[in-house]
């Protein structure tokens, strides 16, 4: 009998996954679209880091955050053909590396918002050195920084205000 309701439940917490992710990746399907039709270039607020941790905020399940943080930007460049590949991959690479310090740093740290934070930032500079590295290399041709720092740091301390108003440990 108990394995049942635990078999049920996982049943249910899978199911509440998979639906939520299909609803994160039709937002960053229509996004470009949604970008164009407002005029204005969603992609500067980080619109995958805000679709990963709104899925953490639903779901809290740690699996489908490392999930996501790996198939939304490869999702975008096959579906979408943005950002190339290269590119993608370092993203996805990026918000592999925020999730797994997120998870981390909310179980040593009282802080939501500074562990949501930390998490971010560290990600971010982890990505800057790739994206450095590989246009050095020539690999890529664009500019390092595309989204001035400042909208990026308010987007960051809006995404961990929002971690710690809606997620409770």
């Amino acid at each position: 009998m108990e394995q049942t309701l635990l078999s049920k439940y996982n049943v249910y917490r899978l199911s509440n996954s998979l639906v939520l992710d299909v609803l994160m990746l039709v937002v960053i399907y229509y996004l470009p679209t949604i970008s164009h039709h407002i005029a204005f270039p969603l992609y500067m607020l980080d619109p995958m880091r805000i679709v990963l941790f709104t899925s953490i905020i639903l779901s809290r399940n740690k699996i489908n955050s490392f999930f996501l943080a790996t198939t939304i930007p490869l999702f975008s460049f096959f579906v979408g053909g943005h950002p190339v590949l290269l590119k993608s991959t370092i993203i996805s690479i990026e918000l592999l590396a925020n999730v797994a310090l997120f998870w981390i740093l909310i179980h040593r740290w009282e802080s939501l918002f500074a562990a949501t934070l930390v998490s971010i930032v560290a990600a971010k500079m982890l990505y800057y050195l790739a994206k450095y590295i590989i246009v050095e290399m020539g690999w890529l041709q664009m500019d390092i920084i595309s989204t001035p720092f400042y909208i990026q740091g308010i987007v960051a301390i809006v995404v961990s205000a929002l971690m710690c108003f809606f997620y409770r440990k």
